[in-house]
């Protein structure tokens, strides 16, 4: 370290380390604190965070239904115990390092930086009454220099006595002006899932959610461009989807119940299938966005476990040991497996001490304030 050059270190070397680490740098000397704590050095760090395979923290729900952070790349380290806002948090999106975190009682969305330990709590929107579906996504807009949530609301409406009809609410929050602007007040033609389904971040600013065409049978990826503030053209589906399965499915079974998640990975959208014909599960990622001839199958898993699962989300690489981390549901239990890409096997994965989790996300470490917001406590260290 002796011969290399002070300005290597402090512009080639500090902009690549994990946030934490960097946090602890401050105390070096007040030229680095000045450094580390400058817009210029933020954003390097983050352009390097973003671009790189590593700096990701876990975010877990415990079975307390708290959450804890915990680096990626060290799994087996300790947890850190996140603030608590409400009963039942969990995240609805992460965007450049920021959560956006929904609590139940009181109902509030915060957004955090558990690197960082800026948050700020946005105005209430509470649920709508009969609400049959809720959903959530979280990004950037990039042309007007605001982070924005997108709510999108299903809800049955009375008609008297002819019974109800859906609507569909969509709304979108501006951190900006720090208000809710209804975009869309609709009857819709095609279905949300109950279960949580939030929406899949492409570029920072576009938002995926896959929708149920009963009429059609089959679904539909509608994308919500953050920047314009409306919905723009679907993403086109693989093949073996737009043919309704037929090569995936015998003729008895649902063709609905094929697709287990929408989501991305590595930057990609993705799509697990279920492969009754194989007895497997099929991850498709889509290389090229907006491509129909660049969905590819990246990898199918045959073990049983994640066969017979309602769901199947990828939820990060670690390339350390080329394994990817699963979250999925079976038999109504959540499980957090390792598929291991050369052995093409999986096992339970114990992350930073929690044996089980209820939930499992993921978002990258970096020194970003959440704008206008404030600081919290240092959080305590679970053993």
């Amino acid at each position: 370290m002796e011969n290399i050059p002070l300005e290597i270190i402090l512009y080639g070397v500090l902009p690549r380390l994990p946030a934490k680490s960097l946090k602890c740098f401050n105390c070096v000397s007040k030229p680095w604190l000045a450094l580390i704590s400058s817009n210029e050095f933020i954003n390097d760090h983050l352009h390097y965070t973003l671009a790189s395979n590593t700096n990701h923290l876990l975010i877990l729900t415990g079975n307390d239904t708290c959450l804890y952070s915990c680096n990626l790349d060290f799994p087996k380290g300790g947890t850190v115990k996140l603030p608590s806002f409400g009963i039942e948090p969990s995240v609805v999106g992460s965007c450049n390092g920021l959560l956006c975190i929904q609590s139940y009682r009181p109902y509030c969305l915060v957004l955090l930086n558990p690197s960082t330990g800026s948050y700020r709590e946005l105005p209430s929107l509470l649920p709508s009454r009969r609400c049959s579906a809720m959903n959530f996504g979280f990004g950037f807009d990039s042309k007007n220099d605001d982070y924005k949530v997108v709510r999108i609301v299903d809800r049955y409406s009375s008609l008297g006595f002819l019974g109800y009809h859906m609507d569909r609410i969509v709304h979108v929050y501006s951190l900006k002006k720090n208000s809710w602007e209804v975009i869309e007040w609709t009857s819709p033609e095609c279905s949300m899932g109950p279960s949580r389904e939030n929406g899949a971040l492409v570029n920072n600013h576009l938002l995926h959610w896959k929708f149920w065409c009963l009429l059609e049978s089959k679904y539909r990826i509608r994308c919500f461009d953050l920047c314009e503030k409306q919905w723009i053209n679907d993403v086109p589906l693989p093949d073996c989807m737009e043919m309704g399965f037929n090569t995936y499915s015998d003729q008895n079974s649902n063709t609905q119940d094929r697709l287990l998640d929408l989501w991305v990975f590595d930057g990609r959208l993705y799509l697990s299938i279920k492969n009754q014909k194989q007895s497997a599960v099929d991850i498709w990622v889509m290389n090229e966005y907006g491509i129909k001839d660049s969905w590819v199958k990246l990898f199918e898993i045959s073990d049983p476990r994640v066969f017979e699962s309602t769901r199947v989300s990828l939820i990060a690489y670690q390339s350390i040991k080329r394994q990817i981390l699963l979250r999925i549901v079976y038999k109504a239990e959540h499980k957090i497996l390792w598929y291991d890409i050369e052995s093409e096997t999986v096992e339970i994965a114990v992350i930073g001490g929690l044996n089980d989790s209820l939930w499992v996300d993921v978002c990258k470490g970096t020194l970003l304030d959440v704008p206008g917001g404030s600081k919290i406590g240092t959080t305590k260290q679970m053993a």
